[in-house]
């Protein structure tokens, strides 16, 4: 009998420190104890709200720094806007490091293209920088690329309250603009 009841109490004793243990973890990590689904939905839709200003904030400092990368989640090309989805980001991107610049494109369609990755890839000096901003708040950044045997002009619009951005690459060999959207990230030299 007395085994039955301490290996009751022993049963009761480690539920009960596991509640209070869960409830502790909880505590600590931010999230309130008796938080209703309501509350719950707010705080995250708080949370992202920071997070995207945040984002926001780093990526105006990364054009005003003419150090970043726009990686591409899909593209569109041409008037008709054939879209391509699920690009690969690192064939596909526009990086701008202070004066000089790199918009390399890669259609994964089987032939060699320009660059060897069935599109076209842009390198050189940067020049006609220009940076504005919406009355939305949207920030506007236009500059041309002067490539050895090609150049093109880049439009970017990153939108306000994220990363999110869109850029439109006018090359001068043909009249197709390509669009690339993207996250703006700010480009580091060290990582």
């Amino acid at each position: 009998m007395k085994t039955i009841k301490l290996i009751i109490a022993i049963l009761v004793i480690s539920v009960c420190s596991q509640n209070v243990y869960s409830q502790t973890i909880k505590q600590v990590r931010g999230v309130p104890q008796n938080e209703t689904k309501a509350e719950r939905k707010a705080r995250e839709k708080r949370l992202k709200a920071m997070a995207d200003s945040v984002a926001f904030i780093e990526a105006s400092n990364a054009l005003d720094s003419a150090y970043f990368v726009i990686t591409a989640d899909r593209m569109t090309m041409g008037n008709s806007g054939r879209m391509f989805s699920s690009p690969n980001s690192s064939t596909n991107f526009i990086l701008l490091q202070g004066d000089e610049a790199t918009v390399q494109i890669a259609f994964d369609n089987g032939a060699p293209g320009l660059n060897g990755l069935g599109g076209i890839t842009v390198e050189g000096a940067v020049s006609g920088l220009k940076r504005s901003q919406t009355k939305k708040g949207d920030l506007c950044y236009d500059f041309s690329v002067q490539g050895v045997a090609i150049s093109a002009q880049i439009s970017i619009v990153v939108y306000k309250g994220g990363n999110s951005a869109m850029a439109i690459v006018s090359p001068n060999f043909h009249s197709q603009k390509l669009t690339v959207y993207g996250p703006l990230i700010p480009y580091k030299m060290n990582e």
